[in-house]
């Protein structure tokens, strides 16, 4: 098994657990026992804009920010990291 390469990683997911699932527990509270349908839309346009951020983390980390092994060389034919040279 690889070392984790996010600091801190049980107190990331720890605290993103909570989050969710306190908001969630807000989120069935006002959604089956209030009334008041302005503040049931903004419970769901906040669950709308969570899944939109999901969605775009998960497309941007499969797509682009792999983790590479090695370092960039600062070399010309690096894409990573590119250093002048003058004459």
């Amino acid at each position: 098994m690889t070392a984790s390469r996010i600091p801190h990683l049980g107190v990331v997911v720890m605290v993103s657990a909570a989050a969710i699932i306190g908001f969630s527990a807000i989120s069935a509270y006002v959604l089956w026992y209030t009334n008041d349908d302005v503040t049931k839309g903004a419970i769901v346009g906040t669950w709308q804009n969570v899944a939109l951020l999901a969605f775009g983390f998960w497309l941007g980390s499969s797509s682009g920010g792999k983790v590479k092994d090695d370092a960039p060389s600062g070399k010309a034919d690096d894409p990573v990291s590119v250093t002048e040279t003058h004459p």
